[in-house]
């Protein structure tokens, strides 16, 4: 998803964009996405990132509209907002953006139980709802991007994995791929879970595989918002389904739907939504989330000159794509980006000795 909204936009700018996928586009973290768009759900104090994942879910509704117009394909966005349920102890976590006069509303139990449709546990006393935060399908957002880049006439080579960066002069000047070399004025790694691809850097990029599952369900009777808890969401899609998600779970690069991950979070949706104990299981699966030490993504220029990082955004990747593409675009066209600067990829490490011999792409 970061890699396709950054091309569109870039493209969009006038550059030539060549984006190089090891398998194909969006069928990573994007596809087992449950397209949360939880700016203020998940907030439970003030923050850099705060405010750039609010400034990035309130770009959705025109980004989608642009690309339904541009593609004719409808990304699936919806302002459902967002139930949280909980407890005092809860609600005292989000009391802040009360204060600071956002759009939160606090809910009795007879009013969080009418807003829920009447989905939620009797045991439920109280509630919050978030009336900006919104979902959308990212696998029909994939659709859209990647249609909107084979309009603008975009290279997308799928199958072709890249092994290493190259360098020249200190600088990062293309990539070395399977299917040969690529050159180019600039590289951005917005590459996941696999971020960290070059054992031969100087530095390494901190990005580790995160893993989550993902139980879906069929349900006779409307869903009319996004539930949530400290233990589990429940995302109503427009086709009637409903997504239970999902697990944190660091086990490398194992994408198995386990007996244990199913369990839990069936447990966890029947504590908060007891209507869906004749719901039927329709399907789960299971992606791997690029995590960082702090949960925060990497954005910027890396100790390499030249090589970018579009990559680390943990659960946040649908959120965060359009205001990532914006920023990431602005900075590769020369232009100064203060809201990047906590993301900074220098935050961890600096190079010791980036590139000490030139790895050129002609030997």
């Amino acid at each position: 998803m970061i890699g396709l909204a950054l091309a569109r936009e870039l493209s969009a700018r006038g550059l030539d964009v060549v984006v190089l996928e090891r398998g194909r586009t969006g069928e990573e973290a994007s596809w087992a996405a449950a397209g949360l768009l939880t700016a203020q759900s998940d907030a439970a104090a003030p923050s850099a990132f705060f405010r750039f994942a609010r400034e990035s879910r309130d770009l959705y509704p025109g980004w989608t509209e642009a690309l339904r117009q541009e593609t004719g394909l409808d990304a699936g966005w919806r302002p459902t907002g967002v139930l949280r349920c909980g407890s005092g102890a809860t609600l005292d976590r989000f009391g802040w953006q009360v204060e600071e006069g956002m759009s939160v509303e606090v809910l009795d139990r007879a009013e969080a139980f009418r807003r829920s449709g009447g989905r939620i546990a009797p045991s439920v006393p109280d509630g919050l709802f978030f009336p900006n935060d919104s979902v959308v399908h990212s696998r029909w957002l994939v659709a859209a991007l990647r249609q909107s880049l084979a309009i603008r006439g975009v290279a997308v080579r799928e199958g072709v994995v890249v092994v290493r960066f190259l360098t020249s002069g200190g600088k990062c000047v293309g990539v070395e791929t399977s299917a040969g070399d690529v050159s180019a004025a600039h590289v951005v790694d917005a590459a996941g879970a696999w971020a960290n691809l070059d054992p031969t850097l100087g530095f390494s990029v901190p990005v580790e595989p995160i893993r989550g599952q993902i139980v879906e369900l069929e349900d006779d009777g409307p869903f009319p918002t996004v539930l949530e808890s400290d233990d589990v969401y429940l995302v109503p899609r427009a086709d009637g389904r409903i997504l239970v998600g999902a697990t944190v779970e660091r086990c490398g690069f194992r994408k198995e739907v386990t007996a244990a991950g199913v369990a839990s979070l069936l447990s966890a949706a029947l504590l908060l939504s007891p209507s869906l104990e004749n719901a039927r299981v329709s399907g789960a699966w299971s992606g791997l989330r690029p995590g960082t030490p702090d949960g925060m993504p990497l954005l910027g220029e890396s100790p390499l000159r030249g090589l970018y990082l579009a990559c680390g955004h943990f659960r946040n990747g649908i959120l965060l794509a359009p205001i990532t593409a914006l920023r990431l675009a602005d900075l590769l066209t020369g232009a100064e980006v203060s809201d990047l600067i906590p993301f900074a990829p220098g935050r961890f490490a600096r190079a010791e000795s980036v590139a000490p011999d030139d790895r050129g792409l002609f030997g």
